[in-house]
């Protein structure tokens, strides 16, 4: 903020409307004036906007009316401007504006005039520094929650039967896990009027919430090998505010859709957990497998889950068609006889999305369209945050399979490569699943879990297949600059995998041979923190002046 009003260009307007009370404090007012201005640029000043204004989202009206009373018809030009910033708006989803908006006005009516900032627009920053603020701290706490949980879920697959294990080491991964998160790269974006925060805030709520069940259902299991029908209830119960905090996501940021990725793997690792425990009983005793019984379960499996993935895209679909129906029904070609050339194309494609067609026509957002010459500053820029994230993805990857290979069952001896590949797929899907706590599963150790285990454990899949799939959206698809901001608001593996990179662990000895399971160069934790904090210091300098950042 301090640079932001010493250096920065400040072409921010955001005092128009008086409120309250002309008894203000002088000092107060300047130091609203101070702290405001800095958080109001870029993307910020279109949710600020759109918070302000919620009717910038419709075209704009045929004619406008003074305050006499009287209405002058918009000329074709001021209707065309109006219909391409009403365009621009469906790429801010609304859920951020509206939870600003309505703080803001509930601030005025609860908080006495004189201590709040003397306009409406400036009331509505004020709020969105509050907000984010807020939504910031739950977010850290909700990963710090969430941590836990999958470190001991994890230790638990990993772990041989009665073995103890010392809380205070979840806690202390969990604790600086939460720390790295304070101090992401993309802090800047945490704290302006940007929609990150609010979203981290209900994507790792919900995966607190979710890993709490899975963690409970895992548990139960290996107390009573008999409690799978009460312990898939007891799963489902946290499946509903999971499932609704994800939706809410959906609802502020685009990129909320990929937490159904996470729910149509687990409804996958299901299925394979339950095939492979039905034919192993069978082979066991005299029974034939039942394959139409083990098909509809795995239908019944996969169709659960696919609803509420389908619940968390819901918001992304309702988005666009409220979108369709702002600029294509109604009178609204009446005066010029015009409609966006969209319409058309909507009209006749049942798969067509406004909000790609927007983010590709303003934008330019598409397969390999950020692939130029000019753009390499932009990729040099996002190149730290997409190697974390191919990175931690290739290790769980190595984890996994190097687990594999040392303990393969003896289905899978003198198999051929393709043959173990799936395999092992099949395996760690299954490990995915809150069902996959079963003996044919687990991995047996001689010592407790370290930090790469538990952070890097089997039911990780779906996390480390998310960062995977944003970070190849961020490279290919996507404005490679907002990489950052992306993964660090919707990746708890981010923070997982630097954790076990900065805490320098290096080797896992299970069954004593002290093999290698991943290296890293001698000095990549200084590096890493190093980057976190060069980040945060060039995003305050960059992004209060105007300068293209992430």
């Amino acid at each position: 903020m301090i640079n932001g009003n010493l250096c920065a260009d400040d072409d921010n307007n955001i005092i128009r409307h008086t409120i309250g009370t002309k008894h203000r404090y002088d000092w107060l007012v300047q130091f609203y004036s101070f702290i405001l201005p800095p958080i109001t640029k870029w993307d910020a000043a279109r949710f600020l906007t759109l918070s302000v204004d919620p009717w910038a989202r419709y075209p704009m009206e045929q004619t406008t009316c003074n305050d006499d009373g009287t209405c002058d018809a918009i000329t074709a030009v001021e209707y065309n401007e109006a219909l391409h910033k009403s365009e621009q708006a469906h790429a801010f989803f609304p859920l951020f504006p509206l939870i600003i908006r309505y703080t803001a006005n509930y601030l005025i009516i609860s908080i006495p005039h004189n201590f709040l900032p003397p306009t409406y627009e400036a009331t509505v920053a004020f709020t969105a520094i509050i907000v984010n603020m807020l939504a910031f701290a739950i977010a850290a706490v909700s990963l710090y929650d969430l941590t836990i949980f999958m470190a001991m879920r994890n230790d638990l697959a990993i772990s041989n039967e009665g073995e103890a294990h010392d809380e205070r080491i979840y806690c202390s991964i969990a604790k600086t896990t939460a720390e790295l998160f304070l101090i992401n790269p993309a802090g800047v974006f945490f704290t302006s009027a940007y929609s990150e925060s609010i979203f981290a805030m209900f994507t790792f709520a919900g995966h607190a919430i979710a890993a709490r069940g899975q963690y409970y259902n895992a548990s139960s299991q290996v107390i009573n090998t008999n409690s799978d029908r009460s312990s898939s209830w007891l799963a489902s119960y946290y499946w509903v505010p999971s499932t609704l905090l994800w939706a809410l996501a959906s609802y502020v940021r685009s990129n909320g859709t990929f937490s159904s990725i996470w729910w149509i793997l687990i409804g996958i690792g299901k299925c394979c957990s339950y095939i492979y425990g039905t034919t192993t009983a069978t082979k066991r005793g005299s029974e034939s497998v039942c394959f139409r019984a083990m098909a509809v379960k795995c239908a019944s499996i996969l169709f659960r889950h696919g609803i509420l993935a389908l619940a968390v895209v819901a918001p992304v679909f309702y988005h666009d068609k409220r979108g369709r129906r702002f600029h294509c029904m109604g009178s609204i070609d009446s005066l010029f006889n015009k409609k966006p050339e969209w319409c058309t194309q909507a009209d006749a494609s049942t798969n067509f999305s406004l909000y790609a067609y927007v983010q590709r026509k303003h934008w330019n957002v598409g397969l390999l369209r950020y692939f130029e010459i000019k753009q390499l500053p932009n990729f040099i820029l996002a190149m730290p945050v997409l190697i974390l994230s191919f990175g931690a993805a290739a290790c769980w990857i190595a984890m996994s399979w190097n687990s594999h290979m040392n303990r393969a069952s003896s289905e899978c001896k003198g198999c051929n490569t393709l043959k173990n590949v799936i395999w092992w797929a099949f395996r760690a899907l299954s490990s995915s699943s809150d069902s996959g706590k079963s003996e044919q599963f687990r991995t047996k150790t001689s010592s407790v879990s370290n930090a790469a285990q538990l952070l890097l454990g089997p039911s990780c899949l779906s996390y480390y297949a998310i960062i995977a799939g944003f970070a190849i959206i961020g490279t290919f698809v996507a404005h490679v600059q907002i990489s950052t901001r992306l993964i660090c608001s919707s990746c708890p593996a981010m923070y997982w995998y630097v954790y076990a990179v900065v805490s320098k662990v290096q080797k896992n000895d299970e069954g004593g041979n002290g093999k290698v399971q991943y290296e890293h160069v001698k000095h990549s934790p200084e590096m890493i923190l190093f980057y976190f904090t060069l980040y945060n210091i060039l995003g305050i300098f960059m992004y209060v002046n105007w300068l293209p950042w992430t």
